[in-house]
């Protein structure tokens, strides 16, 4: 081993010392060692580092909580605007699709009636070129006939008529043309059914385009107006939101302010638009002037077809425009549907999902219900035990008393035994030297009885070893083992006091006492025998003595068992003493809880009932007043893009419709029409002014009642919110209720497992105190068996005595005994019977032992010795019986520790017991307030859902007078552009008749140039009157023909409307149509 190896060593073992490693280290291992070591240290240090940047892990990571809590709130936030926002596109969507099926309808309606224009556009053009076909050829006609008329004839001054040809005949008309006879030619009935009066036809359309016009327009100031209900609506709610949030929040936060600066502008909107209303209605009143004027201007308006069908033309490629836009609004509407549908079918769910634990929740209470009621049949079962225990406790306390009364007896009776034996060896010595003359037959008689003595004692010896058996088995004493040895000692001290009688009265002669003395040596020799024979019974008792021991070991283990269990029991019952404490605790506390929330109940009584119900609908309708709010607040953004979008297509179609209506007006220009037309309107605008007279009056009206429910829903609102706080509180405490509940259940659950232990050791106990009963009951016996056998000793005791004593004094005193004993003892009785047969056969007896005194005497000294030998049996036997007493009293000490133990048990379930009862009385009055809580919800939900249907109600009633105003915004805009119509059309007119008057100049000359002409075509009127008659003929049969088609128009509009009407029946509603139906709108027939 060289130096440097030493040095490792050296060094490896001093750092193995240090760390606590003192085990051997050979040269060998010294590089397995260093590698070890080096691991170790390596190890250690990873071990720190990997700590410190556990350490360091852990920190960031709370820093990191830290920093992700705020945007984990501004998550949730996020999330909640998202879900409003998703709820307000719904809203939205079902809006669109609404307004769509109403655009669509409005479409059809609009393509139908082009169709219909088109169709008459196709006839009357076709109408027109024939007329135009046939006015050419009769004009070709005509000027074929003027030029094959005759040829002129011109008179010469020499009265010769000449013709000249290519010259026209001239005729002088002196007279007109006598009328013809015949009143009309027959007309042929034309076969064309394009035939008709194009100008009727023309201006009936005409006013039929004016009309829809006017509806177009009607809509038109519906929809503003209801831009502008909306927009007073949305101004409201801002309103209300700001005050609620004030109310709600106490505190000014961004969105209020913005909410506050909104109204602001809305106010000053409002107070704009009453200006330009009031501005409006000047302007109506001096275009009211105006129309007056232009009433008194009549003039004719010709009517253009080919216009109209240009016009027909742009407004089909309109309509066609409008179609491929409620084409994309039906998608868009058909999706919105589908997703609605499926919102619907996942409330559905929730709903289901919900019903399905409410069900679960119920089984659940009926299960714990069927648990407390059998709690109730086990509580009512331990408390019938626990009598039957009571009544065995009483009965184990009688005993106790009875026994120790018998231990007193037993003392009593063992000092006067010892008073007794003094008195007999007294007595022993004094007589002694007189019992010496006996005769030897009497010895040997004698002599026989105690050897039938010794074998009656042996067969008892072996008795009663047989009964110490049985009692080193046993482990009870009752009471009744007592009386048998007070009955001997009773009789021992009878024999005694009769002894020491006898003693005195015997007088015996010197030739007895040396009978005496030779019948005592023979005596000697059987009690040297009868000793020899006692040894081998002592040992035979030594025997039994350890057996006893041996019985008393197993005694003795089994009352450490008994110990042990009963220190377990009382283990058991301090903690079941520490649980009751906890549940009286947990008790007192639900107490204090339940009283304070009967007297917060009985404080709210009063008024709960009536507000309940208020405040749940009013909480129910804040939220839905919320949400709606938050949904037209995102409405109205949308909507206003539309409205704007819309509002650039109104311009263009009112920019359409105004050039529409200036081509129309151009071809009205007839002074009947505009006077039906200006009558028409004066009258619909005091219609219209008495029913927005009537309406404002009912806006107002509306107005204030707004704001009445609206300070009584601020009321309401603060009256909700303080109840919502009451009623958190309340389903805060619902819920520790419900979780005490839950810990009580458990406990009493514990409860009852550990009563049924306590049942288990209850029966075992039982058991045992049987089986000692049982025990008891064999001592018992045992002890009467060796009493009566002690009896029987006593008996054959008292016949030798009886030798000595007069048997009448002896049965006297007998019955003294016995008379007194009668009520003690009935088998006594039958014993006494017995005696006193015996005493009369021993009268006879005695007679015949008056000489045998001597014999007596040597009988006693033998008797001595069996009354020794029976004193130390019986001294044993006390032994015995004081070790048995002691057992009975340690097992009676247990007993009574059990019984106390089994009373307290008993205190405390029936503590338990009455716990249990206030824990159910709580538990119903819990079920109460739930039943009555659930009560005054449905009777919140059902004036929840009665207001939300009176809120609709009135909602639907806003809705009709906002689409009402809309509609006379919409006539009064109108209006104006009709003015501007007919204005425009003035000027034109003027155009036209200054035109008028420079061609009327114009035509002045061509007229005299033309009548120059006439007086040549007059003769061609006469040849043309007869065309004429026959072309008017024509134009009656078409003015037929038209009415006829007039006729199939109106047929066809009623069949229109009839089908519109069947359309709207099933499902295609169309409400611009009927509110412009409800405003009184120029008819067909004043425009005809």
């Amino acid at each position: 081993m060289t130096t440097a190896a030493e040095r490792k060593y050296i060094n490896i073992r001093k750092r193995l010392d240090q760390l606590g490693y003192r085990q051997a280290l050979t040269v060998e291992c010294l590089p397995l060692v260093e590698k070890l070591f080096s691991d170790l240290v390596h190890t250690t240090e990873s071990l720190r580092k990997s700590k410190l940047s556990a350490v360091k892990a852990e920190k960031e990571s709370a820093n990191f909580d830290f920093v992700l809590e705020p945007y984990k709130l501004e998550n949730a936030r996020l999330s909640k605007e998202n879900n409003e926002l998703y709820l307000e596109l719904m809203k939205l969507r079902e809006q669109s699709g609404q307004h769509i099926k109403e655009l669509k309808t409005t479409l059809k309606k609009c393509a139908r009636e082009t169709a219909d224009l088109k169709f008459l556009n196709n006839q009357y053009v076709h109408k027109l070129k024939l007329l135009e076909k046939e006015s050419k050829a009769k004009n070709e006609k005509i000027q074929q006939l003027q030029e094959k008329n005759l040829q002129a004839v011109v008179q010469t001054p020499g009265g010769k008529k000449r013709s000249i040809a290519f010259r026209r005949q001239r005729m002088q008309i002196d007279e007109p043309a006598p009328p013809s006879e015949v009143s009309s030619y027959p007309v042929p009935q034309p076969r064309d059914p394009y035939v008709a009066d194009l100008l009727q036809v023309a201006d009936s359309r005409i006013h039929e385009l004016q009309q829809e016009v006017y509806q177009l327009q009607e809509k038109l100031a519906m929809m503003e107006s209801g831009l502008r209900d909306y927009n007073k609506q949305i101004e409201l709610r801002e309103r209300e939101i700001e005050r609620l949030s004030g109310v709600l929040g106490r505190g000014g936060s961004p969105e209020i302010l913005s909410l506050e600066t909104r109204n602001k502008a809305n106010e000053k909107l409002i107070a704009h638009l009453n200006i330009q209303v009031d501005f409006l209605q000047q302007a109506n009143k001096d275009l009211e002037k105006h129309i007056q004027e232009l009433m008194e201007t009549k003039e004719t308006v010709t009517t253009e077809v080919v216009n109209l069908s240009n016009k027909n033309e742009k407004l089909c490629q309109e309509l066609t425009e409008i179609d491929q836009l409620a084409q994309q609004l039906e998608r868009h509407k058909e999706e919105v549907l589908e997703t609605a549908d499926k919102e619907l079918e996942e409330a559905r769910k929730e709903i289901k999902k919900n019903l399905s634990e409410i069900r679960n929740l119920e089984e659940t209470m009926g299960k714990l219900q069927l648990e407390l009621n059998l709690c109730h049949k086990e509580k009512e079962r331990l408390s019938d035990e626990l009598l039957m225990k009571s009544d065995l406790e009483t009965v184990v306390h009688q005993l106790e008393q009875e026994k120790q009364r018998l231990n007193k007896k037993i003392e009593s009776f063992a000092v006067t035994e010892k008073e007794l034996t003094l008195e007999v060896e007294r007595m022993r010595l004094e007589h002694g030297i007189k019992r010496r003359d006996k005769s030897p037959s009497r010895l040997d008689t004698f002599l026989k009885g105690v050897e039938e003595e010794r074998d009656f004692y042996k067969k008892e010896l072996e008795r009663l070893q047989h009964v110490i058996q049985r009692r080193a088995c046993s482990r009870n004493y009752s009471a009744c083992e007592k009386i048998p040895v007070f009955k001997t000692l009773e009789k021992a001290q009878e024999e005694l006091s009769a002894l020491r009688q006898e003693s005195t009265q015997t007088t015996v002669s010197h030739n007895t006492v040396s009978l005496m003395e030779k019948e005592k040596e023979l005596a000697l020799s059987d009690l040297r025998r009868i000793m020899a024979e006692k040894e081998a019974l002592k040992e035979k008792l030594k025997h039994l003595q350890e057996m006893s021991i041996f019985g008393k070991s197993e005694l003795e283990k089994t009352i450490e068992h008994l110990t042990c269990v009963n220190h377990q029991l009382e283990n058991e019952k301090c903690e079941l003493k520490s649980k009751i404490l906890i549940m009286k605790e947990t008790i007192e506390s639900l107490e204090k809880k339940a009283k304070l929330q009967a007297q917060k109940l009985s404080c709210v009584a009063g008024d709960t009932s009536h507000q309940k119900a208020e405040v749940h609908s009013l909480r129910l309708a804040n939220e839905q007043l919320q949400q709606s709010l938050e949904d037209c607040q995102h409405r109205l953004s949308l909507k206003r893009t539309e409205v704007e979008s819309a509002q650039a297509q109104v311009k263009i179609l009112e920019e359409k419709i105004g050039k529409l209506h200036l081509k129309m007006t151009s071809q009205n220009e007839e002074a009947h029409m505009m006077k039906k037309t200006i009558g028409v309107i004066d009258k619909e605008k005091d219609i219209l002014q008495e029913t927005v007279d009537e309406k404002t009056e009912k806006i107002a009206n509306l107005h204030e009642i707004l704001a009445n429910k609206e300070k009584a829903i601020t009321q309401m609102k603060l009256t909700v919110s303080e109840y919502e706080s009451s009623l958190n509180q309340l389903k805060e405490t619902l819920l520790h209720r419900d979780r005490e509940i839950s810990s009580l259940q458990r406990q009493l659950d514990a409860a009852h497992k550990e009563l049924d232990e306590v049942g288990r050791a209850k029966e075992i106990s039982f058991k045992e105190n049987r089986r000692l009963q049982d025990d008891l009951a064999t001592v018992a016996r045992e002890n009467q068996q060796i009493s009566l056998e002690l009896e029987a000793a006593v008996q054959e005791k008292e016949e030798m005595k009886s030798r000595v004593h007069n048997y009448i004094t002896e049965v006297s005193r007998w019955e003294s005994l016995m008379a007194a004993k009668e009520k003690e003892n009935q088998d006594l009785l039958d014993r006494f019977q017995m005696l006193h047969h015996r005493a009369e056969d021993w009268e006879v007896k005695a007679h015949q032992a008056e000489g045998e005194s001597s014999s007596v005497r040597l009988e006693l000294l033998s008797i001595d010795t069996e009354r020794r030998h029976l004193r130390e049996r019986v001294e044993l036997l006390e032994k015995e019986i004081q070790e048995h007493i002691n057992a009975h009293h340690a097992y009676e000490s247990q007993i009574s520790s059990m019984a106390k133990a089994v009373s307290r048990l008993e205190e405390e379930l029936r503590q338990q017991e009455e716990e249990k009862a206030a824990v159910l009385n709580d538990l119903s009055s819990l079920r109460e307030l739930c039943i009555k809580l659930d009560s005054g919800k449905d009777i919140m939900t059902q004036q929840l859902n009665s207001k939300s249907l009176e809120l609709e109600r009135v909602a639907m009633e806003l809705e009709n007078v906002k689409t009402e105003s809309e509609l006379l915004k919409k006539q009064l805009s109108s209006e104006r552009h009709t003015i501007k119509n007919l204005e425009s059309l003035l000027a034109t007119n003027r155009d036209k008749e200054f035109h008028s008057h420079l061609t009327s100049h114009e035509k002045d000359t061509e007229i005299q140039l033309l009548k120059e002409k006439l007086t040549l075509s007059e003769s061609k009127l006469n040849s043309q009157s007869r065309e004429n008659t026959m072309l008017r003929a024509k134009m009656a049969q078409l003015q037929t023909d038209l009415d006829v088609l007039k006729r199939q128009i109106s047929t066809e509009r009623y069949e229109r409307e009839r089908a519109v009407q069947e359309m709207r029946r099933t499902g295609l509603r169309t409400p611009p149509l009927s509110s412009a139906r409800r405003s009184p709108l120029p008819s067909p027939e004043h425009g005809s």
